[in-house]
């Protein structure tokens, strides 16, 4: 019979009650036993107590193996307490177990893995070590697992210690760091050269799985010597230079990589290292790129470089300021690294447009890198938003494979980059050595040109008295003069100035002076002379010009002369008033007109080049014409030292005639350097 009051319903339900709790084993913390399990170490990966905030008396009474503990929460050690349900707490939060030790106890320790951001860890109470620093002396360190010795003269009846965790969460970590909270990983209790052992091991894998960085660092450090050694080969090749300080920023943001994660260091100083590096790594890219394009570095260049600022200092938040927190962190970063990525790609794409063979060579491989990097990143950015399916995804494209070694897409893809790159700079080293034993053959021919139309010994001309100064600018001028013996004891004297350097100004002189020697025979008037030499050199100027001066002497001091936009002479001091026509080659019904004047027996006649008052100082100042007026009546030595002096920028040609009585009449050697053909 069933009492008053009950019916079958109710009989169905107190029976299915007791059923299940008979049949529930409900959580409990975990009481870890060692001496049961008679193992050499242990995971301790049961339930543990768990409480948020601190001991409130401020004296640690949370650490003590009395403590009761029973009302606390219980939470995993293998999942941050964001997973378990406290999202984005910050402050301290204390972790407690127990762990039964094996009778014959031999020395033990505790294998406690990275913890954010900073923790103390205590054996019934006593301080066994921490990391970090915590408040109010709280210092924020790169998370590294710890082992720690337990003490030898533990003496528990029952051979079972209290563990407590101290954990204490920065704001600012949390806002810039997304590993959840706290314990992630079990900590591991045995005996201490097997949790040693254990931790060695853990090092090491985390050395192979970073092995593509590790490998990585060493060529950027050879790519790096490398661009330095071809850049002091060719000084005036910058793209050399910009490749090392690529190169070398890129293997500072890899080596802390590798440093932070086998040693504990503070994570403001890695912030600010790292932000640094890999702002320089992209200014020194941007540099390359545009040397490589020989463009100028426009409004463009300062305002990617200003875009550049704003997101190493706003997004990488080196200083740990806190302005963006994840994931809107990672949106911005995206947003604001894309345009600077495309300016790199945009640039080799228009260099390729324009048959750049570097551009076009390196357009795939940043082109793909570029790409690569959305894509991660794009991933990383879904994933931050608490889209957790593009998780193995977003995994599969950082580790694309094991062997040799881990690597992802995005190791190939920096590898191509930094492959390429290199080798075109190889190329185009190799290139302009080719280039050079091609102008260094030009230079000696032209060098061997100009030895031979370069008087080498002044005729002696009777009443005259002939000092000669040649400076080129360069191995090659474009500077010549020519002193001829003229009938009656006269003398036929041109110089001239022909624009460019090199085998073309050699050809061109050479041209006007085989026509100066020719015309000599058949015809003594300087005007005549500069209308023959005006039309040989049509056509052949391209785009340059060429002044001359031609100055007819006779015996008894009459002086003719006829001047294609050349420098006026000087007699003394003052300049003489000469009619300038055009230079030669640039109209064919050029007029030249001639003028007379008497050069006096003891008076002096100075010719000169533009090299004499285009000489410029350090600080922009020309000689101009009123210094060369005023030193006119020095010697040629003289005048072209001190133009020299002033600062050479052209070449530098000085005639100094004077008329004497023919018994004092004496030849003078020209003054000719010895050129030496050689390429900076």
């Amino acid at each position: 019979m069933l009492p008053k009051g009950w019916d079958r319903r109710t009989t169905v339900f107190l029976a299915f009650a007791l059923l299940v709790l008979i049949g529930q084993n409900p959580a409990r913390p975990q009481a870890f036993d060692l001496d049961r399990d008679r193992v050499s170490m242990a995971e301790l990966n049961g339930l543990w107590r768990f409480h948020t905030g601190d001991d409130p008396d401020g004296k640690l009474a949370w650490a003590s193996a009395a403590l009761d503990d029973a009302s606390w929460a219980l939470i995993r050690p293998d999942r941050s307490w964001d997973e378990q349900g406290y999202p984005g707490y910050t402050g301290f939060a204390w972790y407690r177990a127990r762990v039964k030790l094996p009778r014959n106890r031999l020395s033990l320790a505790l294998f406690i893995p990275p913890i954010s951001t900073s923790y103390q860890v205590f054996v019934d109470g006593r301080l066994i070590g921490k990391f970090g620093g915590l408040p109010p002396h709280a210092a924020i360190a790169s998370q590294q697992s710890q082992v720690f010795p337990l003490p030898d003269d533990h003496s528990a009846a029952d051979h079972s210690i209290a563990i407590a965790i101290r954990v204490w969460r920065s704001e600012l970590w949390n806002q810039n760091h997304d590993d959840g909270g706290g314990l992630s990983q079990a900590p591991r209790l045995g005996e201490r050269t097997v949790v040693a052992g254990w931790r060695d091991y853990q090092t090491k894998t985390l050395f192979w799985s970073s092995a593509a960085t590790g490998l990585h660092l060493p060529f950027e450090l050879f790519a790096a010597a490398a661009g330095l050694a071809l850049f002091l080969l060719r000084r005036a090749d910058r793209e050399y230079l910009w490749f090392a300080s690529y190169q070398i920023f890129g293997a500072t943001v890899d080596a802390t990589s590798v440093y932070r994660s086998f040693v504990s260091h503070p994570v403001a100083v890695y912030d600010v290292v790292v932000s640094l590096a890999a702002f320089g790594w992209y200014v020194s890219l941007l540099g390359l790129v545009i040397s490589l394009l020989r463009q100028r570095r426009g409004r463009v260049f300062w305002v990617v470089i200003v875009l550049a600022i704003v997101r190493y200092l706003i997004v990488s938040d080196p200083m740990d300021l806190g302005w963006i927190r994840d994931p809107l962190a990672v949106s911005v970063d995206l947003s604001l690294s894309i345009p600077l990525d495309m300016v790199i790609v945009g640039l080799l794409y228009r260099g390729a447009r324009r048959g750049n063979r570097d551009s076009l060579l390196l357009l795939f491989p940043f082109s793909f890198n570029f790409a690569v990097w959305v894509f991660g990143e794009t991933l990383s950015t879904i994933l931050a938003h608490g889209h957790a399916g593009v998780g193995p995804l977003l995994s599969k494209f950082e580790l694309l494979g094991d062997r040799p070694f881990p690597f992802g897409v995005g190791d190939i893809a920096g590898f191509l980059c930094d492959f390429a790159t290199l080798g075109i700079l190889i190329a185009r080293f190799a290139r302009s050595r080719s280039d050079e034993h091609r102008l260094l053959t030009e230079f000696e021919a032209a060098r061997t040109v100009q030895q031979v139309l370069i008087p080498e010994e002044i005729p002696s001309i009777p009443g005259l008295a002939l000092e000669c100064v040649y400076k080129p600018a360069g191995q090659v001028g474009g500077d010549f003069f020519q002193i001829l013996p003229a009938p009656n004891n006269g003398a036929l004297i041109v110089i001239g100035d022909v624009s460019g350097k090199g085998m073309p100004a050699a050809m061109a002189v050479s041209l006007l002076v085989g026509t100066v020697r020719t015309l000599a025979h058949y015809t003594q008037s300087p005007a005549e002379i500069l209308t023959a030499m005006n039309q040989r050199m049509l056509g052949r100027s391209k785009d340059g010009f060429t002044t001359c001066l031609v100055l007819r002497l006779d015996q008894d001091g009459t002086a003719t002369i006829a001047n294609a936009g050349h420098l006026a002479p000087y007699l003394g001091c003052k300049e003489l008033p000469v009619d300038a026509g055009l230079p030669l080659g640039l109209a064919a019904q050029s007029e030249y007109t001639e003028s007379t004047f008497h050069l006096d027996p003891g008076e002096e006649l100075t010719l000169v080049t533009d090299g004499i008052a285009e000489a410029r100082a350090k600080n922009g100042e020309l000689f101009g014409f009123d210094r060369t007026a005023s030193i006119a009546i020095l010697s040629a030595q003289h005048i072209a030292a001190t133009a020299a002096a002033f600062g050479q920028q052209d070449d530098i040609t000085v005639l100094k005639i004077r008329r004497h009585p023919a018994a004092e009449s004496r030849p003078i050697q020209p003054t000719v350097p010895t050129l030496s053909p050689s390429i900076a």
